[in-house]
This record gives C-alpha cells, sequence and structure tokens, in this order.
C-alpha cells in the first residue's frame, strides 16, 4: 500500500475515532442528562402523592371514626379508603394533569394489585411480574440504557413506598413514565449528531483527498528525480511547485547535485567497464571476474570459446555452477578458493560439453584488500596450452626465418657480383676456344642455376608492399577454387566448400590468394589417389576463420615443426619456399595459421585473419564516400 493511501486512511481513521469519541462523550452527557431529569420528574409526582396521600387517609379514618390498632387493620382500612374515597382518585388526577412524561398514577398494594389509579381502568388490575423500579435502571450501563430507550415498547416504572410511622409498608405509589415521551426527548440530539457525523466525515474524506497531495506531491516529485537519476536521464528535471516549502526546495537542490555526481561517476564507471571489456575481448586468455558473493559479474569471450558456454548463460551465475565441484577444473578452483591460496597455470586436461578434451593452463588468484583478511573477490584465467605451444612454435619460427632473410639477403649480395664476373669471364673464353668443351656446358648450367638461386634469396628477402583494404574473403577463396579446379578435377579429387557470407578483412587480394593457392596446391599434390578437399570460411569469435582439409597422405609427426622452414621440402622436384612465403603473408596481415595431421587420413590448415564487423564496415564506406 502507497504512503498516500495509508496517509488518507489514517486522516479518515483519525477523524472517525475523533468523532466517535465525541460523539460518544454527547451521548452519555445526554443520556444520563435526560434519564436524570425523567428519573426526577417521577420522583417529584410520587412526593406529591405519598405527601398529600397521608392526610387524606387519617382525616377519613377520623370521619369514619375508625381506629386501627394493628398494622394489618391500619393496611385493612387504607385499602377501603384508597378504593372507596372519590378525594384520593381526584387528586391522582391533579397530579396527573400537571405532570410531563407521566402517563398514569398508580397507588397499589404490596401484592401489586392497583387500588385507586388516575385512569380509573387500571383499578383492579395487578402489576406481574412487578415492574423494574426506573431508578435501578438509570444506574445501570448508559449505552444499554440508550439502546434500550430507543428500541423499548413498554413503560417506565418508579414506586415509592407510604406506611405507618415508617414502621411497615402498606401500600405502594408507582409513576409509569411513558417511554415514548422519553425517546421523543432524545431524538432530536440524536438527529444532529448524526448530522454532525456526516459532516465530520465528509470533511474526514475531504482532507484524506486533499492533505496527502499537499504533504507528499513534494516527495513524489523527490522519487521522480530519484528515478529520473536512477534511469541516466539527469538532465530531464521535475520543476519546483509554487508554493513548496523551503525544505523541500533544499532537498530538491541537494538531490540535483547528487544526480550530477552520480552522473560522472556513472560515466566513469561505463567507461571503466568499456575498457575493460575491450581488453578481455583482446586477451588470448580466458578471464573471469567473481565478485565477493562468487557470482561472476565480467567474462571475456575466449571464455566461450574454452568453456563451450555463452558469457550470457554465465553472468550472475555462482562460481560452484560455472565450474562444478564435481570437475577436474571446479575441483582445483574450489580449493583454492577456500584455502585462499593463488595458483598460476597448472596444466589440467577437462572435456568439453561438444565432445573432446582440452589442455588448459589454469590461474587463480584471490583478490583481497590491503588487510589482507577481506576478499574483494576471485580472478580466474585460462589459457589453452596447445594454442600457446602452437604460438611458441609460430613465434620461433618467425625468428628463424627472419635470421635467414638477414644472412640469404647479405650472401645473395656477395654472391651475385662474383657469379655476374664469372659469367661475362666464361662467355670470353667460350669465345677463344675453337670448339663447344662440355666442361664449358656444364659451368655454364651451374653458373646459372646459382643464379636462380641468388635471384630466389632476393625475391623472397625484398619488401613486399600490402595494399590493404576491406575485401571479402570468401571472394578471394571462390577465385582460388576456379584456379585450380580444372587440375582437380583432372585428378579425381573433389572440391566441397561451404562459406559463410560476409567475412570481411583488412588485407591484399593477391597477396592473400597467392598464401591460399600455396596450401590448397600442397593440399592436391598430396592426394595422389584422389580424394576431397574441404574448404570452409566461418566467424570465430571476432576473427574470420578459414579451413583447407585434405585426405592425402599427411605429415610425418618428425617435421612438423619444419615445414614452414624455407628452402625445407619433401618434394623432388619442390623449393621449400611455398609455405614459408604463405606464412610471410598471414603474418603480414596480422593472422595466424596453423595444422593438425595424422598420417593416413590427411592434413588441416587453418588461418586465422582479424574481422570487420558490419557496423565498421558501414562507417568506412560512410565515410570513404565522402
Amino acid at each position: 500500500m502507497s504512503l498516500k493511501a495509508r496517509l488518507r486512511i489514517a486522516v479518515l481513521a483519525l477523524v472517525t475515532v475523533v468523532v466517535l469519541a465525541m460523539s460518544a462523550l454527547y451521548l452519555y452527557d445526554f443520556a444520563q442528562m435526560v434519564f436524570k431529569n425523567a428519573s426526577e420528574r417521577a420522583d417529584v409526582i410520587a412526593k406529591q402523592v405519598t405527601g398529600n396521600l397521608p392526610p387524606l387517609l387519617n382525616n377519613e379514618i377520623n370521619t369514619r371514626k375508625v381506629h386501627p390498632e394493628s398494622p394489618e387493620e391500619w393496611k385493612t382500612a387504607w385499602t377501603h379508603i384508597i378504593r372507596t374515597d372519590p378525594a384520593i382518585r381526584a387528586m391522582l388526577q391533579r397530579t396527573l394533569a400537571g405532570a410531563e412524561l407521566v402517563v398514569d398514577i398508580l397507588i397499589t398494594d404490596d401484592q401489586g394489585k392497583v387500588l385507586a389509579a388516575a385512569n380509573p381502568s387500571q383499578v383492579g388490575k395487578t402489576l406481574l411480574p412487578p415492574p423494574r423500579d426506573f431508578r435501578q435502571i438509570q444506574q445501570g450501563f448508559w449505552l444499554a440504557n440508550l439502546w434500550d430507550l430507543m428500541t423499548r415498547r413498554e413503560d417506565y416504572f418508579t414506586t415509592s413506598p407510604i406506611g405507618v410511622e415508617n414502621t411497615q409498608v402498606l401500600c405502594n405509589v408507582t409513576v409509569i413514565i411513558r417511554s415514548v415521551l422519553v425517546r421523543h426527548d432524545v431524538q432530536p440530539a440524536f438527529n444532529n449528531l448524526a448530522l454532525a457525523f456526516s459532516a465530520a466525515l465528509f470533511i474526514a474524506i475531504f482532507l484524506g483527498s486533499v492533505l496527502p497531495n499537499l504533504i507528499l506531491d513534494p516527495l513524489q516529485r523527490v522519487g521522480q528525480n530519484i528515478d529520473l537519476i536512477r534511469a541516466g536521464q539527469f538532465d530531464a528535471a521535475v520543476l519546483r511547485a509554487r508554493h513548496e516549502a523551503s525544505e523541500f526546495a533544499a532537498v530538491q537542490s541537494k538531490l540535483s547535485q547528487l544526480g550530477e555526481q552520480f552522473r560522472g561517476a556513472k560515466q566513469d564507471v561505463l567507461e571503466l567497464r568499456s575498457n575493460m571489456d575491450q581488453l578481455l575481448q583482446r586477451l588470448e586468455e580466458a578471464v573471469l571476474l567473481f565478485d565477493t558473493s562468487g557470482r561472476l559479474v565480467m567474462a571475456g569471450e575466449a571464455a566461450e570459446r574454452l568453456l563451450g558456454k555463452k558469457r550470457e548463460e554465465m553472468i550472475g551465475h555462482s562460481m560452484e555452477e560455472v565450474f562444478p565441484g564435481n570437475t577436474t577444473l571446479g575441483g582445483v578452483i574450489e580449493s583454492a578458493v577456500r584455502g585462499r591460496q593463488s595458483i598460476r597455470e597448472q596444466p589440467l586436461t577437462i572435456a568439453r560439453d561438444r565432445g573432446g578434451n582440452i589442455r588448459l593452463l589454469v590461474g587463480v588468484q584471490v583478490l583481497q584488500k590491503d588487510s589482507g583478511i577481506e576478499q574483494m573477490g576471485t580472478l580466474i584465467t585460462l589459457r589453452d596450452a596447445e594454442s600457446r605451444r602452437q604460438l611458441e612454435l609460430q613465434l620461433d619460427i618467425s625468428s628463424r626465418l627472419a635470421a635467414i632473410s638477414r644472412l640469404t639477403g647479405g650472401v645473395a649480395h656477395e654472391i651475385k657480383n662474383p657469379l655476374n664476373a664469372i659469367a661475362l669471364h666464361l662467355e670470353v673464353l667460350r669465345g677463344k676456344l675453337d670448339q663447344d668443351q662440355p666442361e664449358v656446358e656444364v659451368i655454364t648450367r651451374e653458373i646459372k642455376r646459382l643464379d636462380n638461386v641468388v635471384k630466389t634469396f632476393l625475391n623472397f628477402n625484398r619488401p613486399i608492399e600490402l595494399h590493404a583494404q576491406p575485401i571479402d574473403l570468401n571472394q578471394v577463396v571462390e577465385q582460388v577454387v576456379a584456379l585450380v579446379s580444372v587440375d582437380a578435377q583432372s585428378k579425381g579429387i573433389g572440391i566441397e566448400s561451404s562459406l559463410q557470407p560476409r567475412l570481411w578483412i583488412n588485407g591484399d587480394a593477391d597477396l592473400l590468394k597467392q598464401a591460399i593457392l600455396n596450401v590448397v596446391n600442397n593440399g592436391l599434390e598430396s592426394m595422389q589417389e584422389g580424394g576431397t578437399l574441404a574448404i570452409l570460411t566461418a566467424w570465430d569469435g571476432d576473427e574470420c576463420q578459414l579451413t583447407i582439409a585434405d585426405n592425402g597422405a599427411g605429415i610425418a609427426p618428425d617435421i612438423k615443426d619444419r615445414i614452414f622452414h624455407l628452402y625445407f621440402t619433401t618434394k623432388e622436384q619442390g623449393s621449400g619456399i611455398g609455405l614459408a612465403t604463405t606464412f610471410r603473408l598471414v603474418q603480414l596481415h596480422s593472422g595466424t595459421i596453423d595444422f593438425v595431421s595424422e598420417q593416413g587420413k590427411g592434413t588441416t590448415f587453418r588461418f586465422r585473419f582479424p574481422g570487420i564487423p558490419d557496423y565498421q564496415l558501414e562507417a568506412t564506406s560512410a565515410t570513404s564516400s565522402f
């Protein structure tokens, strides 16, 4: 229930309770007054009768010369006189005529039988059961008396005894008070009270509708400002009301200042988070950050590739859900976190959900504050051990190629000039000979072969001019397939391609075509008895991946580390520079190339190049159009 609704109910309940309390007090005083007034009037009538009756009776006794001695004789004499004396009935009628609220006056014996009455029709009747005295009713609970008055149909009675010398009661004077008349006196008060209660209830409803708005509208505007700040709409301020209290105005001003500070802090946090996300995305290793409660708050894209789960499915889940304790990886991480002991690059082999095993280097770092007691979170890093080994291998190959390039470049320059001089003098020598000599022909042929080797050195070491621009990798692949399709068909080799659309990279189409063609030709040459060459392209995270797989003879394990070396070849007529050139061209495109091979089953090469997302490609196109 809202605060405004509770305030309305409180105002209505408070006014209602106050009105009810005041009404009850008023009814109490009024009921007491009405009953007291009726009782006093009845007592006055009864006293008049009890004061006038004994002299009349005594006078009649003296007139009749009756001399009663015992109480029973007095009772018999009084009973006879009351029944027969018209003066007593006249006295009762005169007394009744001047009385309000009283409808009859009775004189009864001790058995309740009416001896005389202002109304002659009541004489001879018996009051059974004996009526409850009005004075006793008046002493009861006022609310019950009031309810009895409003629902009562019978009249009230009040009785006063009469005796001789206050020794024995000979008869009773009963005054009958009409309840309808008493109720008639009370009815105007009830009507006024009901009118006042209705007016008070209307006022309560009005105040309940108006006061909460007057009191809570400023709070509502404060709440709206807080909602706007929470939603990031810092400039959409709620205007202050014209007659708003200064206290609320001060709160609004401080809230605006707080909103400005919150905006700056939020921008800093968003920028920091964006930088961290970009950093995590660029890292080759998977980085997962858990908070103090053990919930995953950040994860790099590499985690999807290594764990086989999407980041959206992992963010917000506990460490036990991401790394179950019943697994090898989960057990290592749980043990390190429980013991607050960091581990670095511990090798583990885990099974993927999609099948197969992967070897990882696991790192766990428990983040703690300066005191070393309170834990801030947990940082877990996962690295593909095989990718690391391949990276080290590629770096080793790159360094060897660089060393060979420097060496061969210098040697080629040193050899080329002497070779030219030797070739020139050999031609001079041939001109001086009378006939051709076989030895001269051998020397000439070997000099030409050596010259070709030197030119190959120089061509390989010559700097390559890269004309990079956004290109579709699929188009380059299709062009390569078109070049080799005739040769493949002649050898009984089928080419199967599966190309995912919109694979844009930044590169030189001609150089990439040369690099891919070298691998494709090697695959075709490895399938001497026919087979299938599979070419696939797909997105892999933010990279474009090209896979070329053959089912040829495969590569022997002892030469896998040397296939990218310059001049290394297993072919009889091979030059040994094809894969070295491919490796160099891929590196120029900021890409990587690796392979897996099994003898008798074939070889699979994988190219990876940084991809261009659609939004970045559109932005580049829009910029170039200007």
